[in-house]
This record gives C-alpha cells, sequence and structure tokens, in this order.
C-alpha cells in the first residue's frame, strides 16, 4: 500500500494536525496583552500561564511516540486533536490566569501527537526515500499557513475578542477530530512486532549509538535554527535600527527558507544518494551565513537586500538538519520509530526553549549587546557539525 492515494489523504490530514497545533502554540503571543487586560493578570503570571504548554508538550512528547508505535494511528491521532482543541475550548472560556494555565497544559499535551504522528505516518504509507520530501512539505505548509493564520487572528483581534477567536478554533480542532477519526488509520498490512513497555522501547533506542548521535546533532542544529528565527533575530534588528516592519519580513524570509529547504533538500538527498553529505555541505554553509546574520551590518538602505537573502539562505541551508528526523527513521525499526523520532524531536524543543535564555548567562560587565552572547548560537552547530563525523550514512539503509 505504500505511496497510495489514500496515503496522501491520510499525509494531508496529519499536515493540518501539524499546522493547527503549531498555529495554537504561538497564538497566545498574538493575544497576550489583551489576554493579560481580560485576566487581570501580571506579566509574569501570563508568561508562566503561556509556559504550561511547553510542560505539557514536553511529558507527553515520548508517550505520543510510544502509542504511535504500538496503536492504530487512527485514535491515537484522533485522541491528540481532540485533547488539543478541548484545551483550545477551556482557554476561551478561561474566568481567571490559573484556568488558562491549566488549558494551556492540555493544549501542549494533545499537540505533542501532531509532530510526530505526521512523521510515523509518512514512514507507514510511504517509502523511505519519500520521507524527507513529505516530511518537509508539511514542515512548508506549517510554516506558510502559521503565518497566514497569525495575521488574521490579528486583524480580527481588531473587530472581536480574544474568546471569540479560540472558540472558532476549537469548532474548527473538533471539525479536525471527526475527520481523523473517520479518515486517519495505519495501513492494513502494518503488524505491531513488538510489544514492549515504554521503558523497554526507550532503553532500546537510547542503546541505539546512532539514533542518539542524530538526536544529538539535530538538537544542536534545528533547535539552534528555530531559537533564532523564532527569538533572537529581533534583538539584531533592533541594534541595527532595522524597522519593525522590516522585521517581520526578515523573519518571514527565514521560515520561508525553513520551508521551501526542507523538501527541495530532502528531494536533493536522494538524489545525491546520501543524507550525511548535503546535512555536512548544509550546516558548514548555513552557519558561515548565520554568522553573516548575526554579525554583517546591516547597510542603511530601503530594501536591506543583503539581510534579506541571508537571512532566507539562513533558513534554506540549516533546514538541512531536518534530515537528522529522516535518518532517525530509517535507523529506527518499525516497533520503536515513533518513540525515537520523539526523542528527537523533545531534544530539539528542549533546547529552543533554554536558549531564549541562556544566551543572556553570559553577557559581560562591559557590554551588553548580542556581540557578547549570541556567539553561543554558532557554536552550538559546530558540535552538530563534529557530530556528524561520527554518524553512518542511513540512505545505505534505505532498499524501498
Amino acid at each position: 500500500m505504500k505511496n497510495s492515494a489514500y496515503g496522501v489523504l491520510v499525509w494531508f490530514i496529519a499536515t493540518l494536525f501539524v499546522i493547527y497545533a503549531f498555529c495554537l502554540n504561538t497564538a497566545a503571543s498574538v493575544f497576550q496583552e489583551s489576554i493579560q487586560a481580560s485576566l487581570h493578570a501580571s506579566n509574569v503570571d501570563v508568561s508562566i500561564a503561556m509556559g504550561a504548554f511547553i510542560v505539557g508538550f514536553a511529558c507527553m512528547q515520548i508517550p505520543a511516540g510510544y502509542l504511535l508505535d504500538r496503536f492504530n494511528a487512527r485514535y491515537v491521532v484522533s485522541a491528540g486533536v481532540l485533547l488539543l482543541a478541548a484545551g483550545n475550548f477551556l482557554t476561551s472560556i478561561s474566568p481567571n490566569i490559573v484556568m488558562f494555565g491549566i488549558s494551556n497544559l492540555l493544549q501542549g499535551m494533545g499537540g505533542s501527537f501532531a509532530f510526530i504522528a505526521a512523521a510515523v505516518l509518512i514512514s507507514q504509507w510511504f517509502s523511505m526515500k519519500s520521507f524527507p520530501i513529505l516530511f518537509g512539505l508539511t514542515q512548508t505548509l506549517s510554516c506558510i499557513l502559521a503565518g497566514v493564520i497569525h495575521s488574521v487572528m490579528a486583524k480580527q483581534l481588531q473587530l472581536t475578542t480574544w474568546n471569540t477567536i479560540y472558540q472558532f478554533l476549537s469548532l474548527c480542532g473538533m471539525a479536525l477530530f471527526i475527520i481523523s477519526i473517520m479518515v486517519i488509520k495505519s495501513p492494513s498490512d502494518r503488524r505491531i512486532v513488538s510489544q514492549s513497555s515504554l521503558g523497554a522501547t526507550l532503553a532500546a533506542v537510547c542503546k541505539n549509538k546512532q539514533i542518539m548521535l542524530c538526536a544529538l546533532a539535530a538538537t544542536t542544529s534545528f533547535g539552534i535554527l528555530l531559537s533564532y528565527a523564532s527569538f533572537w533575530y529581533m534583538s539584531i534588528e533592533k541594534f541595527y535600527a532595522v524597522k519593525v516592519t522590516d522585521a517581520y519580513v526578515i523573519s518571514a524570509l527565514i521560515f520561508a527558507g525553513i520551508g521551501i529547504g526542507t523538501p527541495v533538500l530532502g528531494f536533493i538527498s536522494n538524489w545525491l544518494q546520501s543524507r550525511i553529505l548535503l546535512i555536512h555541505i548544509t550546516l558548514v554553509v548555513g552557519t558561515m551565513f548565520l554568522l553573516a546574520g548575526i554579525y554583517l551590518p546591516h547597510f542603511n538602505n530601503d530594501s536591506l537586500l543583503l539581510i534579506k537573502v541571508v537571512s532566507f539562505l539562513i533558513g534554506f541551508l540549516l533546514s538541512g538538519s531536518m534530515l537528522f528526523f529522516t535518518m532517525v527513521s530509517e535507523l529506527a525499526s518499525d516497533s520503536s520509530r515513533g518513540v525515537a523520532l520523539s526523542v528527537t524531536n523533545t531534544g530539539v524543543f528542549m533546547l529552543n526553549a533554554v536558549m531564549m535564555f541562556v544566551p543572556y548567562l553570559l553577557i559581560t560587565a562591559s557590554s551588553t549587546t548580542f556581540f557578547t552572547y549570541l556567539w553561543i548560537l554558532p557554536c552550538c552547530i559546530l558540535v552538530s557539525i563534529l557530530v556528524v563525523y561520527f554518524i553512518k550514512d542511513s540512505y545505505l539503509n534505505t532498499s524501498s
């Protein structure tokens, strides 16, 4: 049943789940001021409540992968969508900051299934050579549609309340739940080859040195890219006195590079018949452009053409680190693939979160500009490049 038309439908629905989860993960930032005023909360209270999403995501990520390994994806994915939509609805009716935090926790638990579900379903329905392309296209649609949806939500906030927008999003989630329970399923020829417990499966994954090296390399490269693209670039643009509107364009170009790069580089890796070769090239060249993005002076002109090109290339080239997920999928067995991918994604997610504050610890007494602390970003990618030398090319294991 590999590469069937039905598999394309399953992939598309799983991708909608990823988009829905990604939008809700970052939607609170769009409504932060309105939520804070409505719930009469402080900046610290709102930050903690929003951070509950990260806690829920981190706690459920590996169990979500295990459930996808063990059971029919129809019930596991649908349960994740339902939990995400339910948390979304509770958010919309939250009377206080405590309930808002609890609802964000539930959303994080539900959202933890999305990314891994897409990866596992692609591996079940398609050949290994199709995995990096389709998984890349999932990333492409997530980057593009999440930005469009956020823009629409920001405009709607001027016309209605954040509660109403969240209620509409919860209805979208319930519709997605109905579609998921009706359509999504694992292929009929799939067999559960192991009944191992979560602990035993996790131990087996952690004992696989190649998978753990891929997870470490993905964490120190893709995790850093997400941290730069979603947070640190703004500090850089402020230092160079770039207008806010131009800064948003630069951000969009970084994510456009990621969205375009993931499927294109996946295709090229198939053509080269090598994952490691392309990862090594893109990480080395991508690090050069990251250094340029951080330290290259932004010339005072209307177009800022140079930094826009550099920003796109940062996203495009460093998106090659997404191929580590492909390698993990190729290295893992059918009974542990979800857990292996979950371990990798947990590392990426946690480093991304940690890098929101760790660079501040490196600020020197003589200077508080990013010159004194953002060097840690390219240095982490250098760690990833070094780890690559100890990883065997998983493409050699791909026969389909």
